[in-house]
């Protein structure tokens, strides 16, 4: 049996989505989202120990996390996992969903969210042409989903560092939900959450999700975030 647990990025610069989602160099993750992403990692290395296998996407603000996270664990004698870059775990292109305009007319939290849930049905039912379809995304999702499933042979431990959207695609995969429960699903995940899943002979089964203990602390409220 082996476990795969899926994180969430932590919190992101604001330039770190659309057309600026690669440029490692600007730095995906605030200063928040960084120490959101450390946390995480010190909570997984307590629960598991190592890592046999981690992924993320190629989004700065995805494989940024991943480093924070794996620079948590102590290094062991057999070595430590070379982090893999797999675009399938990338989120949405935000870009060909909602427009740069879309979002200026939309100026706050409240009203650009609802816009973007908006634009996300209309994608979803096809009325958006962007550079992939939803059946595309949900593919290449579930493809990603595979091969990681693959890699969590008997005892292993795989992470994969991906966005809410992907997460919870492939959350409403495995639980067979459809695309507006998706949508909710996805709105309710917390920058660097824990979902973990138990990779077994007879399948996957989820066993945890949108665990966010980590940064759900009473003395500092502002670590908890969705955006």
């Amino acid at each position: 049996m082996g476990v795969l647990y899926l994180v969430r990025h932590g919190q992101a610069r604001a330039q770190a989505y659309g057309a600026g989602a690669w440029a490692q160099h600007e730095g995906g993750l605030t200063e928040l989202g960084a120490d959101q992403a450390r946390r995480a990692g010190a909570a997984l290395a307590a629960r598991v120990g190592r890592i046999d296998h981690a992924v993320s996407g190629d989004l700065a603000r995805q494989r940024e996390t991943l480093a924070r996270i794996l620079a948590e664990f102590p290094t062991t004698p057999d070595g430590d996992p070379e982090p893999r870059l797999d675009p399938r775990w990338n989120e949405y292109d935000l870009d060909a969903i909602i427009s740069d305009t879309d979002r200026t007319e939309s100026p706050t939290e409240k009203r650009f969210q609802a816009h973007l849930d908006d634009s996300l049905r209309d994608w979803i039912a096809r009325r958006v042409v962007g550079s992939e379809t939803w059946a595309d995304y949900r593919s290449r999702a579930d493809a990603a989903m595979d091969d990681a499933v693959a890699q969590a042979g008997s005892g292993r431990t795989v992470l994969a560092v991906s966005s809410a959207g992907t997460i919870c695609a492939v959350l409403a995969g495995l639980w067979g939900l459809d695309d507006e429960r998706w949508l909710t699903l996805a709105r309710t995940m917390i920058n660097t959450s824990i979902t973990k899943i138990i990779v077994g002979g007879s399948g996957c089964s989820i066993v945890s999700i949108n665990d966010h203990a980590h940064v759900d602390l009473v003395a500092d409220r502002s670590l908890m975030t969705f955006r």
